[in-house]
C-alpha cells in the first residue's frame, strides 16, 4: 500500500466518528492520532487529505471524550510539525515555509495554509527569543524577534476575510497580542470579536489566559474576572465547566501544584466546574484532573471518591511525577493522618 493510500485508510477511520476502533481509543489516544495523521500526511503533502480533515473538524465541531475540540489537535499537529522544522535550522523550516504556500495555491479559499504561515513566523520568533524572562533575553535578539512576530500580524491581517472562519485565526492572533504587548482595550477588542463568533473554543480562552498572566500583561484579578465572564458566555452548555477549565491551564501556564496559593482560584466553584465537566465528558483524563486539584485542594473525600471510580492507577500523564501516589496514600489513609501541609 502506498503512502496516499495508507494516509487516505487512516483519514477515513479518523474522519468516521462513530467507528468501532476510534471508540477503543483512550482520549490520549484519539488527541495522538489526529496530530499523527496530520504530520503524515503534512509529510507527504497530501493537501487534500489535510483539508478534509480541517473541514469536518471545523464544520462539525467534533470533539475528544474529554471533550477538546479535534480541530485543536489538528492545528497541534501543524504547529508540533512547524516547531520541530524551526528547531532544525533555516533550510528546514524554509522547505516547510515553501510547502505551505504551495497548499496555499492549491487551496487559494482554506484558511489553514494562512494560519500555517503565522504559525511559522510565531515560531520563529519565539526562536529567535528564547522563552525565559524578558531580562535574559539577549539585546541583539529583541529586533529579529519582533519583526518575525511583526511578519505573523501581516499574514493573519490579510488573510482575516478567509482565515477568520476558523477559530484558530483568533487563537494565533491573540498570541501575537502577547507577544506584541497590546494595550488591554485593543486584546480585548479583538477577544470580544472571537468570542461572538465561536463561544465554545477552548482554545479562545487558553490563548487569552497567557496574556492576562502575571507574568505576561495581566494580573490575578484580570484572570478571576475573565474565567467568571467566559463561565457567563458558556453556561447553557458547559454549565461552571469553563472556570474549571481556565484555572487548569492556568496551572499549566504558570501556577503549577501552587494554584490554590498563587492565585485567586476558589475550589468550590472549581469543584463545581469540574462536576459539570465530567457529567458532559465522563473520561478518565477529565476525572483523574479532577482528583488532582482536589488533592492540591485538599478535598479528601472529592479526592477519595474520584480515585474510586477511575481506579487507582488513573491516568499517570495527568499527575506530576510522584504525586498520583502522595494523594493516593494520603486520600485513603485513616481519616486522622494529615497529608504534609495541612491543616490539622
Amino acid at each position: 500500500m502506498n503512502l496516499s493510500r495508507q494516509l487516505s485508510w487512516l483519514m477515513s477511520g479518523l474522519l468516521c466518528a462513530t467507528c468501532a476502533v476510534a471508540a477503543q481509543q483512550t482520549d490520549q489516544e484519539e488527541r495522538d492520532s489526529i496530530v499523527a495523521a496530520v504530520r503524515s500526511a503534512l509529510e507527504a503533502r497530501d493537501f487534500e487529505v489535510l483539508e478534509r480533515m480541517s473541514q469536518k473538524f471545523r464544520i462539525e465541531r467534533q470533539r475528544t471524550a474529554s471533550g477538546l475540540w479535534k480541530l485543536t489537535m489538528f492545528h497541534a499537529g501543524i504547529r508540533g510539525a512547524i516547531a520541530d522544522k524551526t528547531r532544525e535550522g533555516d533550510a528546514a523550516s524554509t522547505k516547510l515555509e515553501s510547502e505551505i504556500k504551495a497548499w496555499a495555491a492549491l487551496y487559494p479559499k482554506s484558511p489553514v495554509p494562512i494560519t500555517a504561515m503565522s504559525a511559522i513566523h510565531i515560531s520563529r520568533a519565539w526562536g529567535i527569543r528564547g522563552s525565559g524572562y524578558a531580562s535574559d533575553v539577549k539585546p541583539e535578539a529583541w529586533k529579529p524577534f519582533a519583526q518575525s512576530v511583526e511578519r505573523a500580524r501581516i499574514v493573519l491581517e490579510q488573510g482575516k476575510a478567509t482565515a477568520s472562519v476558523d477559530p484558530h485565526w483568533y487563537e494565533m492572533m491573540l498570541l501575537v497580542a502577547k507577544a506584541q504587548g497590546w494595550e488591554h482595550e485593543r486584546f480585548n477588542g479583538l477577544l470580544n470579536e472571537a468570542l461572538t463568533r465561536e463561544p465554545l473554543f477552548y482554545q479562545t480562552y487558553f490563548a487569552a489566559l497567557e496574556y492576562l498572566l502575571p507574568k505576561w500583561h495581566g494580573d490575578l484579578r484580570e484572570i478571576e474576572v475573565f474565567a467568571r465572564d467566559a463561565v457567563k458566555r458558556t453556561s447553557k452548555t458547559e454549565g461552571q465547566g469553563m472556570y474549571a477549565r481556565i484555572y487548569w491551564f492556568a496551572s499549566e501556564a504558570q501556577f503549577g501544584n501552587d494554584l490554590f496559593t498563587n492565585s485567586l482560584a476558589r475550589w468550590p466553584q472549581m469543584k463545581a466546574g469540574f462536576d459539570d465537566v465530567i457529567a458532559k465528558y465522563p473520561d478518565s483524563w477529565n476525572m483523574s484532573s479532577y482528583a488532582k486539584f482536589a488533592c492540591l485542594a485538599q478535598d479528601r473525600a472529592t479526592t477519595a471518591q474520584l480515585l474510586k471510580r477511575v481506579g487507582v492507577s488513573g491516568e499517570p500523564k495527568a499527575w506530576p511525577k510522584g504525586m498520583l501516589k502522595a494523594c493516593t496514600d494520603w486520600a485513603f489513609a485513616p481519616a486522622s493522618a494529615p497529608r504534609k501541609g495541612e491543616r490539622q
